[in-house]
């Protein structure tokens, strides 16, 4: 039996369904990423999850136990607001035990907790600083520690890094990673940040008005998302219209605007209108006449460890990277050819929530 199990969650407000009857199991030790637009329902179902929101339909297990109607103070739970709700008026230390004291749990194993709190989240040595005597980075680790320190079985994280630089998001997506690693407390984050989910989760839920489009790990919804909306909102791609037919040899092949392309025996099912996506990396710029089809740089953009190209060609407007390994290899302006490998295609149908099956992706 999975530790957090979510049966077929609904919220609604009148007319409008903001989760649509969701389903989702997570493992005990797990870190589970709600993953998606705003709107999309994510930041209402941890509201429910939380208990600050009463489903309309549905309901939330824990550990065997349902908490559908329990209160938020009888759940337990750990949360990191967006905001991180930090008390003004309170040092790092009384902020951190603020809900050991509300438990009533003693002085000296109060005093114990908090020390081990504060050097797990390594801020024990601001112990008596007040929050407007900390950097951003800071406000975030006491606002976990604070999560922490009342050893929940869930923790719930609502954008917790949303409100830093993106060099300090980038060091506090390893630093709490890292943390929740060691002290293995089950949590789940809502964030819209696609390179947070990634980076940072065990499995991915990415929704779409209010439903789970698709729930993977973070690698498998990157290479084989489940349909366009993945496709297109996780990373970017390269989303070109096509036909699956059959080929010369009898092989099934995409038409994309009369450039024939075979897709090798890849187990296509079925024939008709496809979309056809290809992530940047995984175009290949050559010279011209040396690839699958040809065109012309439009635009040119340096991005640090990679450079990221432009190119009007005849299936449509293709976006490819390159490694930074010194100067750019091509100028706008410039004919070149590109080519991809069979495998890096990936063919959804053109309805919601449906694919093709293309070298074992379904």
């Amino acid at each position: 039996m999975s530790f957090l199990t979510l049966d077929s969650l609904t919220k609604r407000y009148g007319d409008t369904t903001a989760v649509d009857a969701l389903d989702l199991s997570i493992e005990r030790g797990e870190f589970v990423s709600l993953l998606g637009p705003s709107g999309c329902g994510k930041t209402t179902t941890l509201q429910m999850i939380a208990g600050f929101a009463l489903p309309s339909a549905g309901r939330i297990v824990m550990d065997g136990r349902d908490m559908t109607d329990l209160a938020p103070n009888a759940r337990g739970f750990g949360i990191v607001f967006q905001s991180y709700a930090l008390f003004p008026h309170m040092t790092v230390t009384e902020n951190v035990g603020f809900g050991l004291e509300m438990r009533k749990i003693a002085a000296p194993e109060r005093r114990r907790r908090i020390r081990q709190a504060l050097a797990l989240v390594r801020l024990d040595h601001l112990n008596d600083r007040y929050p407007r005597e900390l950097s951003g980075g800071q406000r975030q680790r006491v606002a976990l520690a604070r999560a922490l320190v009342i050893e929940p079985p869930l923790l719930l994280l609502d954008e917790p890094l949303s409100n830093l630089d993106a060099k300090l998001r980038e060091e506090m997506q390893l630093e709490l990673r890292n943390i929740q690693r060691n002290v293995g407390t089950t949590t789940l984050m809502v964030t819209h940040d696609q390179g947070e989910a990634l980076s940072m989760s065990d499995r991915v839920v990415v929704m779409d008005q209010g439903r789970a489009m698709q729930i993977a790990e973070p690698f498998r919804a990157y290479e084989e998302p489940a349909d366009i909306f993945v496709s297109t909102f996780v990373g970017k791609t390269n989303l070109l219209e096509g036909q699956v037919a059959a080929g010369d040899n009898g092989q099934p092949c995409v038409d994309l605007v009369g450039q024939r392309l075979d897709l090798s025996g890849a187990g296509v099912v079925g024939a008709g209108p496809v979309r056809v996506s290809i992530r940047p990396e995984r175009l290949e710029m050559t010279a011209c006449r040396q690839g699958l089809v040809d065109g012309k740089v439009q635009t040119r953009q340096f991005v640090g460890d990679h450079w990221l190209y432009q190119i009007d060609t005849p299936v449509g407007l293709l976006l490819a990277t390159c490694p930074n390994c010194g100067p750019a290899g091509f100028d706008v302006g410039d004919e070149v050819g590109v080519r991809w490998t069979p495998d890096s295609m990936r063919l959804l149908q053109d309805r919601p929530r449906t694919t093709l099956s293309v070298g074992g992706v379904s």
